[in-house]
């Protein structure tokens, strides 16, 4: 997703999806852009998780006309997904 037509971008955080939907979208408003936007800022504050908030990002690119590259996800297995990892668990 960038202003660049035939680009892509790879966003693996939420802070990486905050700038990109406030500093480079292709749109200027909407009722899924503003949700995006107050999920995003609010994943940032600590106030909503991360899962959450890539949902909304994914939406809003999508009415934007972007193109998003989903993985196939498995069922639910009860654990939560991180977003981004900070960093990778060591096996003992």
């Amino acid at each position: 997703m960038t202003s660049h037509p035939g680009r892509m971008r790879v966003i693996t955080s939420a802070l990486q999806a905050a700038e990109q939907i406030l500093a480079d979208w292709p749109i200027d408003d909407g009722e899924v852009l503003s949700a995006a936007k107050y999920a995003l800022l609010s994943c940032l504050e600590g106030n909503l998780s991360p899962g959450s908030a890539r949902v909304a990002f994914i939406q809003a690119a999508k009415e934007a006309g972007n193109y998003v590259d989903e993985p196939v996800r498995g069922p639910p297995s009860g654990k939560s997904l991180r977003w981004h990892k900070t960093k990778p668990r060591q096996r003992a």
